[in-house]
């Protein structure tokens, strides 16, 4: 009976189609703790307030167009958050691929596995340590997919 319980388990877990999609789920938790810190500073430290003042004051004219460095930082805050979740509804949607053309799908989530990777050396170089877990958790899954999805 136990070995009956782990062996459903492990199908149910260890499938490309469930690692995909608990992926796609975690590239959901991704964008929710990208979100949670909108709009990206803090102005309760009086510092912070004075330095979002002057990006918000600083007009300046990139291929034509004004904007200022706020503009910028919160438009680049709010689209990241959008390809996130566009990320994860497409890892969700291939997912179904798994039975058709696994060994096609099995080098695409072999690319997200290597962009993860690289996510998470960005994550660690640049901003904090739950988004670096994160995409290190997926690249695995991501890798561990990908070698049964080749092998098949």
């Amino acid at each position: 009976m136990a070995e009956s319980k782990s062996h459903q388990f492990r199908a149910l877990f260890g499938s490309p189609t469930a690692l995909i999609r608990l992926s796609s789920i975690l590239f959901v938790g991704l964008m929710i703790g990208h979100m949670s810190a909108y709009p990206w500073t803090s102005i309760q430290v009086p510092r912070d307030a004075r330095l979002v003042e002057s990006m918000k004051a600083i007009d300046f004219v990139f291929l034509r167009e004004h904007t200022t460095y706020w503009n910028l930082y919160f438009g680049f805050g709010i689209l990241i958050a959008i390809q996130l979740l566009a990320f994860a509804m497409m890892l969700w949607l291939l997912s179904d691929l798994a039975r058709l053309a696994p060994r096609r799908l099995g080098t695409i989530t072999g690319s997200i596995a290597a962009t993860c990777l690289v996510g998470a050396y960005l994550c660690f170089r640049f901003f904090f340590t739950p988004p670096v877990l994160l995409y290190l958790v997926v690249c695995g899954m991501m890798l561990v997919a990908s070698v049964q999805l080749l092998r098949r």
